[in-house]
């Protein structure tokens, strides 16, 4: 049996130019600190480091957990995650790094798909607890704790175009994604915090490629609108 055909292919589809900006400027900051500091043999660049270590670790962080995601479309369905990886569909990553797992959803099963470019709906999708993910954050917040983490929410903290999918969540394949602790140090009451997973029936994928995307989603049935106007 011959493989379907492709039709649309966007891999690392998260990784735009703010994400990669806001991961690699404290490490390079952190690296010129070193260099001034041991060329005019001054100790101010110790402690300049260490304020960059937080923000550093917090932008690498991300950039890692969102490297692997991407979108591919063919006739048979749309998949979304770590496309480029044979291993992705036998992984069991935890919610931390649930793009290094693989979401897919046959044809049959999408209810509605679109293409949102509106920065401003873009932002409210971020804040809504429906669409709660840590692709887009580095820890949980506050007062959270009953709030489970989206399963197939791949949402990048600086993406101007997101590929939004509503799915039929007992007709898709997905990885297996585990639970992950975090720890808040008593400062919501308790020490830690176990969050669980929870198969979200809308999907979200960044795209870099809108006007390519929706083209590519018009040659398949359906009475969606491909790219959401402003």
């Amino acid at each position: 049996m011959s493989a379907p055909r492709l039709a649309y292919r966007e891999a690392r589809s998260a990784l735009d130019w703010p994400l990669l900006a806001y991961a690699l400027s404290a490490p390079a900051a952190g690296i010129l600190c070193v260099i001034l500091g041991v060329a005019v043999h001054q100790p101010w660049f110790i402690v300049m480091i260490g304020a960059l270590f937080v923000p550093g670790m917090i932008g690498t962080t991300l950039l890692y957990r969102n490297w692997p995601t991407g979108i591919q479309i063919d006739e048979s369905a749309i998949s979304i995650g770590a496309i480029g990886s044979a291993r992705a569909a036998r992984r069991t990553p935890t919610i931390n790094h649930q793009s290094r797992g693989l979401f897919t959803c046959p044809w049959p099963a999408v209810e509605d798909v679109r293409i949102v470019t509106d920065r401003a709906e873009l932002r409210r999708m971020k804040n809504q607890p429906r669409y709660y993910t840590f692709t887009n954050r580095w820890g949980g917040k506050r007062g959270m704790s009953h709030c489970p983490c989206h399963v197939g929410v791949l949402a990048s903290p600086f993406m101007r175009a997101a590929l939004v999918l509503d799915v039929d969540p007992l007709a898709v394949t997905t990885t297996r994604i585990r639970p992950a602790r975090f720890y808040s140090n008593f400062k919501d009451g308790r020490f830690s915090r176990l969050i669980h997973p929870e198969l979200s029936p809308t999907w979200v994928v960044p795209t870099r490629h809108p006007e390519a995307l929706g083209q590519a989603l018009k040659a398949f049935p359906g009475s969606w609108e491909p790219v959401q106007p402003h």
